[in-house]
């Protein structure tokens, strides 16, 4: 069986503080656990207040579990373009790079 490991390098903007970032990364992961995923978790690759980069790991139990989060969003994409919109009218962080990762547990 596989699971599904989605990974964003993610770096603060320009002016933001650490806390301001750490609080948006906070807002993620509660977002994304409500989804139901499995865990997400974050690293600090640069200090936040010189040159924050992140990354940010979300995990998934399954492929039918990632899939699941895809079926959430289409059944009612109004609630999370209004959490992005959100988002972006003070934004604290840019995602630079993401990338979706299945990880065969059966080998």
């Amino acid at each position: 069986m596989a699971h599904v490991v989605e990974t964003g390098i993610i770096n603060g903007v320009e002016g933001t503080t650490r806390a301001q970032q750490l609080s948006r990364l906070k807002e993620w992961k509660i977002y994304f656990l409500g989804q139901g995923v499995e865990k997400v978790v974050l690293s600090e690759v640069g200090p936040g207040n010189m040159d924050g980069t992140w990354i940010l790991a979300i995990h998934h139990k399954s492929g039918a579990a990632f899939g699941a989060t895809y079926d959430s969003y289409f059944k009612n994409p109004k609630s999370y373009d209004a959490l992005m919109e959100k988002w972006q009218k003070a934004p604290r962080l840019k995602m630079e790079s993401f990338a979706i990762t299945f990880v065969i547990d059966d080998f």
